[in-house]
């Protein structure tokens, strides 16, 4: 089952008067930690919606993976624009789609693993009885959400679904319903935004509290690094697009590097990741072979559990430890 996210990152902040997506929190965005969150738990496909300063946001989540998308319309509509714009990119990608703000940056990994492992049509993570985000939804949803016109954002279409679900399963008897599921979690971050300096304060607050924590970063070489996050996004990005570079576009890098990237891969992999048809009235198209894309989805697996053991082997050696 494949799933996607999508982040809004379209707008200013009235109460802040700031751009908050571009605010850094310790080394990070807000915007970036969103993202990191999510792959982290093996979110692949993400897409991030920009709207105000799109071209330094562009900039500073380049090298990401992450799939631009513009809200042209940002300073005259709410985020629910922003919401639709990423669920009809995602609607034929993925079978499930987490929805989240980029400026509640700060929701564990192990929300969004639990999360993963619930059967149902909208999983939301509850903290002290209040319902946050990321929303995990079903793509079935999806069409019905994007021709909601009522005025209640997603909270409101999701209601207007329920309801119509929940006339349709008492015509048919109980056959039809929408299966929605809160879950309770030991993590408050799922209600934390930075909609003022005293929440921007408590979100700093809790960066310090999580401030120490493992990071490794996996790369395959060959006599030289040549397979690495970055390569395994430009290859599914190429598979999707059928182009380079629209995938190089797509991932904020230039066309020239998309290439570079590409031929150390084939040089390192020894063997064709991609295969193109230059040229044409309508330009060149690529496709990734099968191999590549077995490459891509073994480097994701390889890098989770990469990740997961050094979670692990971190508690495991500080547990107990005075240092911090």
């Amino acid at each position: 089952m494949r799933t996607g996210a999508v982040i809004a990152a379209a707008g200013m902040s009235v109460r802040m008067e700031q751009f908050k997506q571009l605010m850094k929190i310790g080394n990070r965005t807000m915007a970036e930690r969103v993202i990191v969150n999510f792959q982290k738990a093996g979110i692949r496909e993400i897409a991030v919606v920009t709207g105000h300063r799109w071209e330094q946001m562009e900039k500073e989540l380049r090298g990401f993976g992450v799939t631009f998308l513009k809200n042209r319309n940002f300073e005259t509509t709410r985020m629910f624009e922003s919401v639709k714009i990423g669920l009809e990119y995602m609607k034929d990608r993925c079978d499930r789609v987490f929805f989240c703000p980029a400026d509640i940056p700060f929701f564990m990994v192990n929300t969004v693993e639990a999360m993963l492992g619930q059967d149902a049509d909208v999983v939301q993570p509850v903290y002290g009885g209040k319902a946050g985000h990321p929303i995990l939804l079903n793509s079935c949803l999806i069409p019905r959400i994007l021709s909601y016109t009522g005025d209640g954002g997603l909270r409101g279409a999701l209601r207007f679904i329920e309801a119509e679900a929940a006339e349709a399963s008492e015509a048919s008897g109980g056959l039809y319903g929408l299966r929605r599921k809160r879950i309770a979690v030991e993590d408050e971050a799922v209600l934390m935004d930075a909609d003022t300096k005293a929440e921007l304060q408590r979100l700093t607050d809790l960066h310090n509290a999580r401030l120490i924590h493992p990071k490794a970063e996996v790369t395959l070489e060959n006599c030289r690094p040549f397979f690495g996050r970055q390569t395994a996004s430009l290859l599914r990005s190429i598979e999707k697009t059928g182009s380079v570079r629209e995938a190089c576009s797509e991932l904020g890098i230039s066309y020239s590097k998309g290439w570079s990237i590409l031929n150390d891969a084939e040089d390192g992999a020894g063997c064709c990741l991609t295969e193109r048809c230059p040229g044409g009235r309508y330009g060149g198209s690529a496709r990734v072979t099968k191999r590549g894309m077995q490459l891509a989805e073994l480097f994701d697996d390889y890098e989770k559990r990469v990740n997961q053991a050094a979670e692990d082997i971190f508690r495991q050696v500080f547990s107990g430890s005075e240092l911090f």
